[in-house]
C-alpha cells in the first residue's frame, strides 16, 4: 500500500516537471516581466511595455478608500473628476497623466481596502500585493494535498508573467484567486465555510457571477445560501461604514455601464482588456454584435460550470473548469487575469498524469505566454486569446485517457 501511494507520489510530482525545451522559454519569460517590473520606476518603458508607473490601478483602489474616508465619497462616482484627483495627487509618481481611471467596483470593495489604507499609498500597494499573495500561495498549498507537487503548482502560479502584470498594476488577482480555489477546496468538508468565501468575490462581480451555477448543480444548498449571506454582510456592513449613499449611487452607475456604457469607459475600460466582446470587436464585430457574442460566451461558461459541477470530476478539475470559465465569461479582463488560466492549466496537468505528451507543454506554456501579447488592442495575435479558456474546458470535461 505504501509502495502503491508513493509511486503515485512520484507520478504525480513528475506531472509539473516540465521538458527542457518549455521550461527555459518559461523562466526567461517570466524573468523578462518581472525585470520589468523592476526598471518601471526609474526608467519606464525601457523594457517591455511603458506602464507609465508602478500601481496605476492600485491608485484607483487607494484613491477612492482615501476620498471615502476623507468625506469625498461622491469624487469617486465622476469618472473625469476622479481621474483628475488622481493625477493631481499622483504627479510626482507618474510619468504621464492617467487618461481615465473611473471607480466601477462596488462598496463592499471599500472593506477589502480599509485596513490597507493607514499605509500610505505605496506602503499599502506593497503590503497587498505580499498579503494577498500569502494568501494565494496558502490556497494553493492546501488544494494541491500532500500527494501534489504544490510547490511547484505556488512558483508556477506567482511567477508567471500574468502575476507579474498583477503586481505591477496593483491589482486583486491574487485575491480573486484564492478565494475561487480556498471556497470549492472547502466546499466539501466545510460547505458553510466554503460558501462564505465564495460570496467574498462580490467585491469584483464580473469573477462572481458563476458562482451560483457550480453551487447549484453541485446541490451545495447550505453553501450557496451562506455565499449569499456572505456578500449580504458585506453590503450591509459597508452601508453601516461608509452610507448607504454609496449603493444608492452604484446601483445606477453600474446598470447604466452595463446597459449603455460611455464611450470613454469602452475606449479605455473594455478595449484595452481581452474579454471576448474586446476580442470581438477588434476582430471587426460591430459593438451591438460583439455585446451578444459576450452574452452566448457567459451562457457557455455557465453551462460548462453546470456540467463539471454535476460530474464525477475531482475538486481540482470542477475548479480548473470554474477559474477558466469565470475568464471566458468575463464582461471585462486584463492579461493579469491570466493567472486563473495558468492555475486552471496547471490543475488539469496534474488531472492527466505523467508522463505528459509534448502538445500538453505547449499548450500550458502559450497560456503562460499571453499576457505578454496583451493587450490585444496592440497586439493583433492576443486577439485570439478567449480561444484558450474555451481549449481548457473542453479538454477538463472530456474523459481522461485510458491508462495501460
Amino acid at each position: 500500500m505504501d509502495l502503491a501511494h508513493g509511486g503515485g507520489n512520484f507520478q504525480q510530482r513528475d506531472v509539473l516537471r516540465p521538458p527542457v525545451v518549455v521550461l527555459i522559454p518559461g523562466l526567461v519569460m517570466a524573468f523578462y516581466v518581472w525585470l520589468n517590473l523592476l526598471t518601471t520606476i526609474p526608467y519606464p518603458g525601457k523594457i517591455g511595455l511603458d506602464y507609465n508607473t508602478l500601481g496605476t490601478d492600485w491608485m484607483v483602489f487607494y484613491g477612492a478608500i482615501r476620498s471615502v474616508l476623507d468625506g469625498n465619497a461622491p469624487l469617486i462616482f465622476d469618472g473625469d473628476r476622479f481621474t483628475d484627483f488622481l493625477n493631481t495627487t499622483f504627479a510626482g509618481w507618474l510619468s504621464k497623466p492617467l487618461e481615465f481611471r473611473p471607480w466601477a467596483y462596488p462598496p463592499s470593495f471599500l472593506l477589502i481596502l480599509l485596513p490597507f489604507a493607514p499605509l500610505g499609498f505605496f506602503g499599502s500597494y506593497v503590503a497587498f500585493q505580499v498579503v494577498t499573495g500569502a494568501l494565494l500561495a496558502l490556497t494553493l498549498r492546501s488544494s494541491a494535498g500532500a500527494a501534489l507537487p504544490s510547490g511547484a503548482l505556488v512558483v508556477a502560479a506567482l511567477a508567471c508573467p500574468a502575476s507579474a502584470i498583477n503586481a505591477i498594476d496593483g491589482q486583486a488577482v491574487f485575491l480573486v484567486t484564492a478565494l475561487i480555489v480556498g471556497g470549492f477546496d472547502l466546499l466539501e468538508r466545510r460547505p458553510y465555510l466554503g460558501g462564505l468565501v465564495l460570496g467574498l468575490l462580490t467585491f469584483k462581480p464580473q469573477f462572481c457571477i458563476l458562482v451560483p451555477f457550480a453551487l447549484i448543480a453541485a446541490g451545495q444548498w447550505r453553501a450557496l445560501l451562506a455565499s449569499g449571506l456572505s456578500a449580504m454582510a458585506m453590503m450591509i456592513a459597508s452601508g453601516l461604514i461608509f452610507g448607504w449613499d454609496l449603493w444608492l449611487r452604484w446601483f445606477p452607475l453600474i446598470l447604466e455601464n452595463l446597459v449603455s456604457p460611455s464611450e470613454k469607459w469602452i475606449e479605455y475600460g473594455r478595449m484595452w482588456g481581452h474579454s471576448v466582446y474586446t476580442c470581438a470587436v477588434l476582430l471587426g464585430a460591430p459593438q451591438r454584435l460583439a455585446s451578444w457574442i459576450q452574452l452566448l460566451a457567459l451562457l457557455g461558461a455557465a453551462a460548462s460550470v453546470v456540467i463539471a459541477f454535476r460530474s464525477r470530476l475531482g475538486t481540482r478539475e470542477k475548479t480548473a473548469v470554474f477559474l477558466a470559465a469565470t475568464v471566458l465569461a468575463a464582461p471585462h479582463s486584463g492579461p493579469y487575469d491570466v493567472t486563473l488560466l495558468v492555475i486552471a492549466a496547471a490543475f488539469w496537468l496534474m488531472a492527466r498524469g505523467a508522463p505528459l505528451p509534448l502538445w500538453c507543454w505547449t499548450l500550458a506554456f502559450l497560456i503562460w505566454l499571453m499576457p505578454m501579447l496583451s493587450p490585444p488592442l496592440l497586439f493583433p495575435v492576443a486577439r485570439i486569446a478567449p480561444l484558450f479558456p474555451v481549449l481548457l474546458i473542453v479538454l477538463l470535461l472530456r474523459p481522461p485517457p485510458e491508462r495501460i
